[in-house]
């Protein structure tokens, strides 16, 4: 019985390993998004790479468009987006 116990906490720790995988993932692209409008860029090529390649190809895409380093601008938005979620 003891088995079956510890197996279902396992289950649910998956769980909310994935779901909080999911949730970093959203945030990404929801920062990603708010710094293409920002720069004139179209959002989709950005999305693309960040679920094929991960954040810093996401971002290679956007530096490579402007023809400037876009990470402090990445960092600024992720502060004013986790800022506004705070307040809701």
């Amino acid at each position: 019985m003891g088995r079956y116990v510890q197996d279902a906490f396992v289950g649910r720790g998956e769980s909310r390993w994935c779901w909080q995988n999911e949730m970093e993932f959203a945030e990404k692209a929801h920062v990603l998004k708010m710094l293409a409008r920002e720069l004139g860029q179209d959002t989709t090529p950005a999305i693309d790479e960040l679920a094929q390649h991960g954040l810093d190809a996401a971002l290679g895409v956007l530096s490579v468009a402007t023809g400037g380093s876009v990470g402090e601008a990445y960092l600024r938005h992720r502060a004013l987006w986790r800022a506004g979620q705070s307040i809701a």
